[in-house]
């Protein structure tokens, strides 16, 4: 008979800032989801959420509030999750909340000549005022200690790739595509210092923020759009000479670098009627193809060489059908699966891996691996707001 733990919550709010994605689970050898539960953000709630996340400068006041707005969205998400599963909040050891990101610097910047340079990340949505209104202890704040020990803060899934993932025979690299894309590399055998993990660029934010406002729709249903449409392969290159495509992980990325200022390039071409809205989102797919594709070439190739490899997809943009045929176009020598077919729900990973990062917590385990986040050391990351 297999051992599990206690239920635990996991949410997630992602960059494309689309949805609430909460996940009821238990651990043992192999995570077991006892429930998926996925509500819209509320149309009120996600412009301004956009906007603090992409604006310069920002209504504190606002800011303030929006604290505590989400945590009530999130609040009634875990409610909408409880029921579907049958529980009730005593049913669950704790909520595992990673929060909405709206602003994430983890460069260190100096900002006054007598202050110390420092690196900074912020997730809206209060750890304390969701733990008061669910009566649930929650774990958040998930990325603060690793940046203040001068990592990224990011990424943190590659413990639960290595956890669950890892293969004694093939090469996998676990990718991600969300509204940023990003990867875990686990070598055939690998031991945790042998994981790699960065950010590759875009995933979904640019197709959703052009299909939003040029089509009206969400998104780009299974890439038909951007099928149809015509390759500008100069703008193509253009947006690939970014640097930040080139530089060596570990590293990290989000809206602050492929938001509001890099689509504006995109959005003027559309204006000056030199590039359709459908030719827009084929460049824009093919930037997200190629940049992944790219990051390939930033891993090991001895250890790559060395077993077969394999690619296990999850996140919003594997139902992107023309995304993933571009990115298996790229790497033929690499099958491509969705996390599906070994266990893990591709729209929820995350939502399920927070879950995991609450027990974690709770046990006194690390979650992130310095040598992806750059991290001067481990240490156990989140912070505890009672809610019993």
């Amino acid at each position: 008979m297999r051992l599990f733990s206690p239920y635990y919550i996991g949410i997630m709010t992602g960059t494309s800032m689309d949805a609430i994605d909460v996940v009821i689970a238990r651990f043992g050898d192999e995570p077991e989801v006892t429930s998926e539960y996925s509500a819209p953000i509320p149309s009120d709630l996600r412009p301004l959420l956009m906007d603090l996340a992409s604006q310069e400068k920002i209504d504190i006041d606002l800011f303030v509030r929006m604290h505590f707005i989400l945590a009530q969205a999130y609040a009634d998400a875990v409610d909408s999750a409880l029921r579907k599963a049958g529980l009730s909040a005593d049913d669950i050891r704790a909520i595992g909340l990673h929060g909405q990101t709206i602003r994430h610097l983890p460069k260190p910047l100096k900002i006054s000549g007598s202050l110390p340079a420092a690196g900074a990340t912020f997730q809206l949505g209060s750890g304390p005022a969701l733990a008061a209104l669910t009566g649930i202890d929650v774990i958040s704040d998930f990325r603060s200690a690793d940046i203040t020990l001068g990592g990224e803060g990011a990424p943190l899934v590659p413990m639960f790739d290595y956890r669950f993932l890892r293969s004694e025979s093939h090469n996998r690299i676990v990718l991600n595509i969300g509204g940023i894309a990003n990867l875990t590399y686990l070598p055939a055998k690998c031991r945790e210092e042998d994981v790699l993990a960065f950010d590759t660029g875009p995933g979904n934010m640019i197709l959703d923020a052009l299909a939003r406002e040029y089509f009206g729709k969400d998104y780009d249903e299974g890439g038909a759009l951007a099928e149809g449409g015509r390759l500008d392969e100069g703008l193509l290159t253009q947006l690939l000479s970014n640097q930040y495509f080139s530089e060596p992980p570990p590293k990290s990325t989000g809206r602050e670098l492929f938001g509001k200022t890099f689509v504006e390039r995109i959005r003027s071409l559309i204006t000056e009627n030199s590039l359709s809205p459908q030719d827009a989102l084929r460049v824009a797919t093919e930037l997200t193809a190629q940049s992944i594709a790219q990051a390939f070439e930033l891993l090991p190739q001895e250890s790559l060489k060395a077993h077969p490899t394999e690619i296990i997809a999850s996140g919003g943009g594997v139902k992107n059908i023309f995304l993933c045929k571009r990115i298996g176009d790229l790497l033929p020598h690499i099958k491509f699966r969705i996390s599906d077919e070994v266990g893990i729900p591709s729209q929820a990973k995350e939502a399920l891996a927070f879950a995991l990062f609450a027990k974690a917590f709770l046990d006194g385990s690390h979650i992130h691996l310095p040598k992806t986040t750059g991290a001067s050391k481990k240490i156990i990351l989140g912070s505890l707001s009672h809610g019993k």
